[in-house]
């Protein structure tokens, strides 16, 4: 049984056709956004923290970005990143003790919760809280064998780069301004 003998240039087609495609872009619209989280964000560091410029290479098997980075930290190990490349935010991280909250395009759609349950592209971001109280150290060297290993250059006593290489084929490399 044919429900339309219409020729594909009537006004009853066109409307039809009108009709599927708004209801095929309503239903990618509507599962776009069901992907958002909404992520509350942890309360900011005190003036405490210390605060770092610079540079961030980011690299994995699949991709390779440099951006700008801000760090903000505090001696235990909680800490603030934003990376950013072009002024679009490509990590931004807060780290509270056990408790870490992601957003960005490498963290999309975001992700809370403890750094021990991290998901996969978030655990070497995760383990910048056992690798950021060295930079304040005299330390060249560091590591968590079969975690990380982490180099350290330093021009007089500040930190001016650090080489870190994750497992799975990841690193980063922060150059920091004086």
């Amino acid at each position: 049984m044919k429900f339309c003998n219409a020729a594909p240039s009537s006004s009853f087609a066109i409307a039809a056709k009108h009709f599927v495609i708004s209801r095929i872009f309503l239903v990618g619209v509507a599962a776009g956004l069901g992907g958002c989280a909404i992520v509350q964000p942890i309360s900011p560091l005190g003036q405490e923290a210390k605060t770092r410029l610079g540079q961030l290479l980011y690299v994995t098997p699949k991709r390779s970005i440099i951006g700008d980075v801000v760090i903000r930290n505090l001696p235990g190990g909680d800490y603030d990143i934003e990376f950013s490349k072009g002024g679009i935010p490509v990590m931004q991280l807060q780290m509270r003790g056990s408790r870490m909250t992601a957003t960005g395009l490498f963290a999309r759609p975001g992700w809370t919760g403890d750094v021990h349950h991290a998901p996969g592209p978030l655990r070497p971001w995760a383990s910048l809280k056992e690798i950021l109280p060295y930079f304040d150290s005299k330390e060249t060297h560091a590591q968590k064998p079969g975690e990380w290993e982490a180099t350290f250059q330093r021009t007089g006593s500040a930190l001016s780069k650090a080489k870190i290489q994750f497992s799975h084929r990841q690193s980063m490399t922060i150059s920091l301004g004086p």
